[in-house]
This record gives C-alpha cells, structure tokens and sequence, in this order.
C-alpha cells in the first residue's frame, strides 16, 4: 500500500495549545504516550539522520550506527543544527515531510498502535497515521535496536 501526505490531511489534529511534551499530547488526546511519535535529528559520519521514537521509548544512540551500518558514533542534533537544516524552528518539524528527504529509522515498537500521531509542521498540528503507512511514506528502515529498553513483538507488554 502506497499512501502520499496529501492523502492524510484528513488525519490532522489541532491540539488546543502548543506543546513539545509527549506527555502533554498524549493526555490532550488521551492516548499511550508510545502512540505519539517522538522525532529525533542525528548525525552520523555527517550525515543527518531521522529516528522516529515511540514517544515511551528512549533511543540507542549506539544502535542508530548499527543500523546504519556506519563507522561514527551517532550524535542528536542541536536546534541550531534543526533550525538550519529544516530552515525553522523546532516546533516546525514535519518528520513526514523532512523523511523525502532524510534517512529514516523506525522505531519497530511503533508496532503496538493502531494510530500513531505526528507532528505536523507547528506545536499545535499532528498528523494520525499507521505504522505501515508511516513505513511507505519514510521508506524508513524498521529498527528493533534503537528503543531502549529493547521491543521485540513477542515479548509482553509490560517488559518492554
């Protein structure tokens, strides 16, 4: 199934303030924290790189290399660095749009949620999508390394 952005503008939600929190977004739309996607900007090797993050789920830094079968630690950007790369703010990320673009890690423990939300260009927009259709518009690579603590499928909800 290939799916385009503009095929999910139906998909947009309005929070009724800006928030960064994964916390604040998931209680304003009373959903897991893990079913909004956190963002993450890396270098590696010079090299930027997207990790999309359930939002309960720290990253591996060590493991975005791995992945990427790169020699160079893996280091977060700065928001100079985003502000530069992205021509905004912060808050104007559009990780959907910026993964055209962009090498794209999948957090595989994305997995879990039947809808997932994403920030959609300002602090008050997301974006509800599905992993598979998160998958087809990043052309990401799905990671079961780069969450910590570690997500594997098979093993119960509440160990991982």
């Amino acid at each position: 199934m290939s799916v385009t952005l503009s095929e999910l503008l139906d998909n947009i939600h309005i929070l009724t303030t800006p928030s960064r929190s994964v916390a604040d977004i998931a209680g304003e739309l009373d959903v897991e924290e893990g079913a909004v996607i956190n963002p993450l900007l890396c270098s590696v090797e010079g090299q930027a790189i997207l990790v999309l993050m359930a939002g309960d789920k720290a990253c591996d830094a060590e493991q975005v290399s791995k992945v990427l079968n790169a020699k160079g630690e893996a280091e977060l950007l700065s928001a100079d660095a985003i502000e530069a790369l992205i021509g905004a703010g912060i808050d104007s990320l559009f990780p959907l749009e910026l993964a055209e673009n962009v090498p794209t890690i999948l957090d595989a423990s994305l997995k879990r949620f039947d809808l997932l939300y994403s920030r959609a260009g300002n602090a008050k927009c997301l974006i509800a999508t599905t992993f598979d259709e998160l998958k087809s518009l990043t052309e990401g690579v799905i990671s079961y390394a780069v969450a910590s603590p570690p997500w594997h499928p098979r093993m119960p909800a509440d160990v991982g």
